[in-house]
């Protein structure tokens, strides 16, 4: 497993009001397995747990999934940092 790398402090700022908004929200990610994922989904709250590599930081979404915030990639169209440059080919037809 890759340890966790804490994020920018202004993407973990948006995912908190994203929270609050209670909204549905445009969110892209890698899975465990690292598997590019779309999903349109309530953004729940954000947890943090111990792991043997220290604090890991997670994302928990409408469906009760926990995402590591190291693989949040896109939020509602705003990308965080580490994935700037990434190209998005998915499609929203």
């Amino acid at each position: 497993m890759i340890p966790y790398q804490p994020i920018d402090c202004a993407f973990h700022d948006l995912l908190e009001a994203t929270i609050t908004w209670r909204k549905y929200s445009h969110l892209q990610y890698f899975t465990d397995l690292w598997e590019f994922t779309t999903v349109t989904t309530l953004l729940k709250d954000l947890t943090s747990e111990r792991t043997t590599d220290g604090l890991a930081e997670y994302l928990v979404i409408g469906t009760g999934e926990r995402i590591r915030l190291d693989r949040v990639v896109n939020v509602n169209g705003t990308f965080a940092p580490p994935f700037r440059h990434f190209l998005d080919f998915t499609c929203d037809c």
